[in-house]
């Protein structure tokens, strides 16, 4: 039975978080903060769990291998599902780190790459990522400059603010600063070599675990100049407006503007839908029943399920491959 299933998060406390996805969104699990809030994920690490419906209690990705077509015609039942999509609070920076491409990630650790495209949602005044190399450096002077803790001075820091959109591609070494809210679209994958972690210990008085060696050998040391994303692909309606914020070969992106009216779309057969409910609230309308949603909500439209309708007034991120 095909339906729109609205998704539990699954939290994340790790030590850099905050407590503005309590503020925001209502999201707040048992740790000391919510750094992390996973809304459609099926990895070891975390699985979403459908909340309504048929299928409510179980996993997104058990009913997924029953029916691979609720993911795509290229979707297996054995495969493992493409995306994550998770909100990030940034209270404190996060580590610098690289993610490694789908080859070397296959080859070393049997594991799927990352790339990832961030939104910004929310930024206090001032705050800033690193986004790459701002320099050209050997591979030598490059391990110098991270092992005496002195690596930031050669990556670009760049000013955000909200509604920024960012693509990271696998090989560029990054790091979100503190005082931001993102939403991160990436492939299912939490493959990190950590770079620098500001010689933070953990709760337990240890300094995290770096993978200097291996993140060397994945860094592009090529410089670039960081630059937004935006596909500048907009559509106006009288009920709001679309516009496609990024495109690549792992999924797109698509944010939905509705300024109080009711919006028509169709889910075909090539992919699914993931909507991620950023600002505002409304309810989506298929096969004559009513889905409410507000703001942290996210919900799975499998793929095939047709026409359906989204009232309100929301910002809205809508994901497929």
């Amino acid at each position: 039975m095909m339906y729109p299933m609205k998704l539990a998060p699954v939290y994340k406390d790790y030590l850099w978080g905050g407590h503005e996805l309590e503020r925001l969104y209502g999201k707040a699990g048992e740790g000391a903060c919510t750094a992390e809030s996973w809304e459609l994920c099926s990895l070891p690490e975390g699985k979403s769990v459908i909340r309504n419906g048929q299928y409510k209690g179980q996993f997104l990705g058990e009913i997924l291998k029953l029916n691979p077509c609720f993911v795509s015609p290229k979707f297996g039942s054995g495969d493992r599902f493409p995306i994550l999509i998770k909100f990030i609070d940034a209270k404190q920076k996060l580590s610098v780190q690289v993610h490694p491409s789908d080859d070397t990630a296959r080859h070393e650790l049997g594991e799927e790459g990352k790339a990832e495209m961030w939104y910004v949602i929310s930024a206090k005044p001032h705050s800033f990522l690193y986004y790459g190399l701002n320099r050209e450096l050997s591979k030598e002077r490059l391990e110098e400059k991270i092992r005496d803790g002195s690596v930031c001075d050669v990556l670009n820091r760049v000013e955000v603010h909200a509604g920024d959109v960012f693509f990271i591609h696998p090989g560029t070494i990054h790091a979100i600063g503190a005082g931001m809210v993102i939403a991160e679209i990436q492939q299912s994958s939490n493959t990190t070599f950590r770079v620098y972690d500001y010689l933070r210990k953990d709760k337990d008085g240890n300094y995290r675990e770096l993978h200097i060696d291996r993140a060397i050998e994945v860094i592009d040391r090529t410089p670039i100049v960081p630059s937004q994303v935006f596909d500048n692909n907009e559509v106006r309606l009288k009920e709001g407006r679309l516009r496609r914020l990024f495109e690549c070969s792992y999924f797109s992106v698509l944010r939905i503007e509705n300024w109080g009216g009711k919006i028509k779309f169709w889910c075909d057969r090539s992919s699914f839908h993931s909507l991620l409910v950023v600002k505002g609230s409304g309810y989506l309308e298929y096969g004559g029943r009513r889905y409410d949603f507000e703001a942290g909500d996210s919900i799975y439209i499998p793929a095939g399920m047709g026409e359906y309708y989204i009232h309100g007034r929301h910002e809205i991120l809508m994901s497929k491959l």
